[in-house]
């Protein structure tokens, strides 16, 4: 039996062979997802076979770029703010809410499940490394929340017409200034 082992103490199959697997994968070089001048680029379970318990992002956003709102239903995201100024913006239920202003140097946390936007409130490009307590990257972002739901349902629970509901953005990742 190896002497490496797993949280409970089984011993981690990738780490019980004669070879160890690779500890190494190029954030900055993978594609990510890209919208204009801003891109989030992950690292996950999946491009890190070793990487089970955590992953990461690296972000940038474009000034006057933002996150759109989004939440992760399995993790605990922490934010290290690497350049710029950033406004999160974070909500639970029951209407709290909290907005921090967020520096190079900084560390963020939202807790899992609570829903919060990324706003580049700086003059030049805003950087940021994110890190996730899961493997597995997930994320919910309010437009495909939206998208995945009826119209008529949105606007019977929200007290809106459907021609409002109707005409809300549904892009992916990130809302740039000049879209």
């Amino acid at each position: 039996m190896s002497d490496v082992t797993f949280q409970n103490n089984v011993p981690d199959p990738l780490l019980s062979g004669k070879e160890l697997p690779s500890f190494k994968f190029e954030l900055e070089k993978s594609n990510g997802k890209v919208v204009g001048n801003s891109f989030g680029k992950e690292a996950t379970v999946e491009q890190l076979p070793i990487s089970k318990g955590i992953a990461g992002v690296s972000m940038q956003l474009a000034p006057g770029a933002m996150r759109e709102l989004h939440w992760h239903p399995n993790a605990d995201e922490w934010q290290y703010i690497i350049e710029g100024d950033l406004i999160v913006t974070m909500f639970g239920s029951h209407g709290r809410f909290r907005t921090e202003q967020l520096h190079a140097g900084d560390v963020g946390y939202i807790p899992r499940g609570y829903g919060h936007s990324i706003e580049n409130v700086g003059s030049k490009p805003s950087r940021m490394l994110i890190g996730f307590n899961t493997g597995i990257y997930q994320a919910i972002d309010l437009s495909a929340w939206i998208a995945g739901n009826p119209v008529d349902v949105l606007a019977t629970n929200f007290g809106r017409s459907a021609s409002l509901l109707e005409r809300f953005p549904r892009k992916d990742v990130f809302i740039s200034p000049n879209q």
